[in-house]
């Protein structure tokens, strides 16, 4: 499978790669990331602003097999660092 990716530097610059690091903010539909929190909660995490995941490559396969009007849909992944609280 093929992941999108971008960069906080080259924002809107899409690439497809084939694999992704552990730890990635999701962009993607508000709608789809609440169903994937509400199915499969360990695989995104959202504030109320943003969602990050530590299962990437895990959570694209998921949404990419979700049945319905979801179906096929991909998030473009965006590396970055997990913050410490």
């Amino acid at each position: 499978m093929r992941y999108l990716t971008t960069t906080y530097e080259n924002f809107g610059v899409i690439e497809e790669v084939d694999s992704l690091p552990e730890y990635c903010e999701v962009i993607g539909d508000i709608d789809i990331i609440s169903f994937i929190r509400r199915q499969k909660p360990h695989l995104v995490n959202f504030d109320g602003e943003r969602a990050y995941t530590r299962h990437p490559e895990e959570l694209a396969k998921f949404t990419h097999n979700i049945k319905g009007s979801y179906k096929n849909y991909r998030f473009i992944f965006i590396p970055a660092r997990e913050v410490e609280a």
